[in-house]
C-alpha cells in the first residue's frame, strides 16, 4: 500500500457581500494506529477570492471539540480573512493532510465554511 499526502479543496460558492471573518467545522479520522497532530499533520485556509490567496485557519490542539462516531470534530471560528478582495467574492476551503504513512492515515469525513 502507499500513502500519499492529500489537499482537498472544495468548490466555490460566492457570498452575497464581502466576508472579513470565516469559521469551519470539520470531521476527521485516523487508521493505522497512529494519531494526527493538528496543525502539522493536518491544517486548514479559507479564500475569499476563488483560490487566489489562502488565509491559514491556524488550527491547533485546542480547537478539537470531541468526537462523533469515532470521528474528531475540529472547529475554528471568527477567523480574520487576511486577504484584500473584491466582489465576485467566492469562498472555498482547502486541508491538507500531510506526513502520512501506514501508521497514519488521516481521512476527512465532512467540512463545512461558513463566513461574516
Amino acid at each position: 500500500e502507499s500513502y500519499n499526502d492529500m489537499t482537498l479543496v472544495s468548490l466555490a460558492t460566492e457570498a452575497e457581500a464581502a466576508p472579513t471573518k470565516g469559521d469551519l467545522v470539520m470531521t476527521y479520522s485516523t487508521t493505522g494506529g497512529g494519531s494526527t497532530t493538528v496543525g502539522t499533520d493536518l491544517t486548514a485556509e479559507m479564500s475569499a477570492d476563488d483560490g487566489g490567496t489562502w488565509t491559514d485557519l491556524g488550527l491547533v490542539a485546542g480547537d478539537i471539540e470531541g468526537t462523533t462516531g469515532g470521528h474528531t470534530i475540529i472547529t475554528k471560528h471568527n477567523v480574520t480573512i487576511s486577504s484584500t478582495i473584491t466582489a465576485p467574492y467566492k469562498m472555498r476551503y482547502r486541508v491538507k493532510t500531510m506526513n502520512q504513512s501506514t501508521s497514519k492515515d488521516t481521512r476527512i469525513q465532512a467540512v463545512s465554511l461558513g463566513w461574516s
